[in-house]
Order: C-alpha cells, then sequence, then structure tokens
C-alpha cells in the first residue's frame, strides 16, 4: 500500500473544515419525538440496518424499512435467542409491522446481534449459536431473508450457514447480491471473513468463485471484527475487514484494516488482499479496524481509541484507491465538541448507499451537555474546496428529549439520504436494565450545496 507522508498535505486537510467555517454548514440535525423500546433486557437497537424503496408520490428513493437487532430478546422458554424488529413508515415516523426469528432458533444464540442491508436481500447474524454437530458454542449462524419492499412486509427466508466456531456473524455486510461475514474469534483471535454471491436461479447464496472464498487473520488481530462489501461486477467485489486486535509496530491492539478481491483464478479460488491499511503513526490501543465502510471512491475506517491530543475520542480516517494498486490515506477526522475521552467515537460505521461518500459515525459512550455516555453520532457530508474532498460533520443526540446515562446512542447506525438512525441498546425504563432503544434523525433543513450565507 502506498501512503502519503507529506505532514503539510496532511495538516492542509485538517485545516481545511476551519476555513470553511465561514462559508459552509453542517446541517443541524433533530430526533423525531417518537421512539420505541425493548422489553426488560432485550436491548434493542444493538444491531440497525435500513431498506431503501421509491416513495410513491415522489418516485425518489427513501428508507421504507427499518430492521433493528434485539439480540437478547426469548421466544417462549428459549432465553435469548434474538430476534429483529421490523418498522415501517407511519404516524409519527415508524411503527411496528414484524418480527423475525432464525429458522434455526436456539437460546442464547443472540440473533440479531449483527445486520446488513442490501437490494432486498437482509442478512442476519447470530454469533453465538451453538452446533452440536461441529465445533460447539459459539459456531455462529447467519440467516439471509429477502424483502419485497411492500406496504405489508412479506419477508422470506431464502438461506442459511452455520459456521465453525468463532462467532460466524459477528460481523456482516451485503451490497446488491454480494455479501460478508465476520469470523473475529476463529484460530482463537485471529480471525476470518467469508463472502457469499445471491444466485438468482437458485435464490441461494454460495461462495464466489469457487468454494474457499474464505481468508484469516494472525496473531490475534481479529480480522474480521467489522466488514463492508462493495459489488464491482457480476464476479466481483472489495472486501473490507477490520483487524482491531492487530500489532503494528510492537504497538499492541494498534489495529489494521485489509482490502480482499475475489481470486480471478477460479481453480484456485481465494480471496487476494489488494489493500493494507492502518492509522496515521498507529499508536498502542487505538484500535484501528473497530468499524469499516466502502462506496465507489473511498475507503473509511473507524478507530475507538484514537487520541486527538486530549485523549482516546476515536476517529475516522478515510483513504482513497492509488492510482496503480493498493490505497493512499487521505484524512483523518476526530469528532467535534462533545468530544468525550472514551467516547469510543468509530464503534459503529454506515455509508449513504444514496450519497456517495457520506457516512454516519456512532459514538456510543460519548457524553451530552445532559449525561454522562448517553451516546451521539456524527454524520459526514463531503463537499469539494479548492481542489479537495472536505467532509463536514453533523452531531446527533437525544438533545432535550428523555433519555439518560449510559444509553449507549450510536451503538449501530445507518443512514440513507436525509434519514439517519442510530441504536441505543442500553436505554432504559424506570426499574428496568437493557430495554434498548432507537431513534430516527431528519436534519432541519435540506442540504443542497451546502453554502450559504
Amino acid at each position: 500500500m502506498r501512503r502519503l507522508t507529506d505532514r503539510k498535505h496532511r495538516l492542509g486537510l485538517a485545516v481545511l473544515p476551519l476555513l470553511l467555517a465561514g462559508i459552509a454548514h453542517a446541517d443541524t440535525w433533530f430526533p423525531l419525538s417518537q421512539e420505541w423500546l425493548g422489553l426488560n433486557g432485550y436491548r434493542l437497537g444493538s444491531s440497525i440496518a435500513v431498506g431503501v424503496g421509491l416513495d410513491a408520490q415522489s418516485h425518489l428513493a427513501v428508507a421504507n424499512r427499518v430492521y433493528v437487532g434485539q439480540p437478547y430478546a426469548s421466544d417462549g422458554t428459549l432465553a435469548e435467542c434474538g430476534s429483529v424488529q421490523v418498522y415501517v413508515p407511519g404516524a409519527g415516523g415508524w411503527v411496528p409491522a414484524a418480527t423475525l426469528y432464525a429458522n434455526s432458533r436456539q437460546a442464547g444464540a443472540h440473533f440479531g446481534a449483527s445486520l446488513a442491508y442490501g437490494s432486498g436481500h437482509l442478512l442476519v447474524g447470530a454469533p453465538d449459536y451453538n452446533s452440536v454437530g461441529g465445533v460447539g458454542a459459539g459456531a455462529g449462524y447467519v440467516e439471509f431473508f429477502f424483502d419485497n419492499g411492500a406496504a405489508t412486509p412479506a419477508i422470506v427466508s431464502t438461506d442459511s450457514r452455520i459456521g465453525n466456531g468463532g462467532n460466524f456473524g459477528s460481523a456482516v455486510a451485503v451490497n446488491i447480491d454480494m455479501a460478508a461475514v465476520g469470523i473475529p474469534n476463529a484460530g482463537g483471535g485471529d480471525g476470518c471473513v467469508a463472502a457469499f454471491h445471491y444466485n438468482l436461479a437458485t435464490s441461494n447464496w454460495n461462495n464466489l468463485p469457487a468454494l474457499n472464498d474464505i481468508v484469516c487473520g494472525s496473531g490475534g488481530e481479529k480480522l474480521g471484527a467489522s466488514v463492508a462489501i462493495q459489488r464491482t461486477g457480476d464476479s466481483s467485489y472489495l472486501l473490507v475487514a477490520g483487524a482491531p486486535g492487530q500489532t503494528q509496530n510492537g504497538n499492541l491492539l494498534a489495529g489494521g484494516a485489509h482490502v480482499f478481491f475475489p481470486n480471478p483464478d477460479t481453480g484456485t479460488g481465494g480471496l487476494l488482499e489488494v489493500g493494507t491499511l492502518a492509522a496515521d503513526s498507529p499508536a498502542a490501543f487505538d484500535v484501528f479496524g473497530a468499524s469499516v465502510g466502502i462506496d465507489k471512491d473511498y475507503v473509511y475506517v473507524g478507530a475507538t481509541g484514537r487520541d486527538n491530543g486530549a485523549g482516546r475520542v476515536g476517529s475516522v480516517t478515510i483513504f482513497k484507491p492509488a492510482s496503480i494498486i493498493g490505497y493512499d490515506y487521505l484524512s483523518e477526522y476526530f469528532p467535534s465538541a462533545p468530544a468525550t475521552v472514551g467516547g469510543h467515537c468509530g464503534a459503529s460505521l454506515h455509508v449513504d448507499v444514496l450519497n456517495n461518500s457520506e457516512f454516519i459515525l456512532g459514538c456510543p459512550d460519548s457524553d451530552d451537555p445532559y449525561y454522562a455516555k448517553a451516546g451521539t453520532a456524527r454524520v459526514y457530508r463531503r463537499f469539494t474546496f479548492l481542489g479537495q474532498p472536505v467532509w463536514l460533520e453533523s452531531v446527533l443526540s437525544y438533545g432535550t428529549q428523555p433519555h439518560g446515562a449510559n444509553f449507549s446512542l450510536g451503538r449501530s447506525v445507518a443512514i440513507v439520504g436525509n434519514q439517519a438512525f442510530a441504536g441505543a441498546p442500553n436505554a432504559h425504563v424506570s426499574g428496568q436494565t437493557g430495554n434498548g432503544a432507537w431513534k430516527a434523525f431528519q436534519p432541519d433543513r435540506i442540504f443542497e450545496d451546502g453554502f450559504g450565507p
């Protein structure tokens, strides 16, 4: 991987947002007053994904589903088997329409711990599924569903996979008809990541191009703790896998991220690494790779332990494709105030499928003006200034709406156009714990070019 080493270049990118302050402004996002809470201990909001469809009036693409994981939900005698709540547009914003359970339900499997959506396909992970006939506890399980987007949900299971250990399904990603599954505890913590392709003729998911589309890490790096995938052709994709446990130059838990491409030699198969990513000046406990994202222009990597000089507030680093192969460092963004030391910005990340180069970052342990560790999220939108791409940040929080300390808003995040979503799995009502909740956000004005008086 080629990386820029010109300090002046990096400094210039860091200063650009300050120069923009007088002529550009970020949106102010507000939370909808509506809030949905889980039952006691269900931890609703541990994961979140958003479906996209065409608005009946404007014929524009908009969010038409919100899928919210509650991995500690019970079903009868099956404690903590987990489920996914499905919401559709309705009075006040969103209304519950369905509950999804695994076809192979199991107590303690934590179905819904991870979620991903793409082009009608919903992928749900149950990383603590116990395969009795395999390796036992922590084998992991994922299930693929298809949602046709009808006003009344008709969601059908299309396929499923059981892992061979290592908490298969801890992280999942989908883009059109390509999917990725993280197995961060495989090999005693080395971690692995697997890729799948949807076969329209058979309506199931297979490895592509051969049966060994899997790659594993080493040295306890926990490869696959986070995953993202971008379809590049009928039989190709770019897969990004976070490795937050990776050691860099002797720095423990500095972290890393890796970009893979399917081997065009279908006889050999497997995944070829085409990019090795690291933080600028990696340090111990950066936890770089805690979250990852990708679109056609950039790769984004969250690092919950990055230090902004005042402490470990977390950050997101953006990379661009190099001129020949690999990726170049472009810029790093630390959260603006309230930037809390220990706030874990970068714990979650989601790239907008409608607006290229825009994304949302979760900071679940950040303080807000009212409570410690209430949690926040940050929306970043790209502009070009003096020929350079610059991302402006908007802070999303509960604001003055009812909430409390340790709610962990931003543990999961998603964004589609002018609609953003954040899970708060530690939210609770009086006398209970871990109910979990999620919030929807909208900007207070439609942001066209971002420049104004």
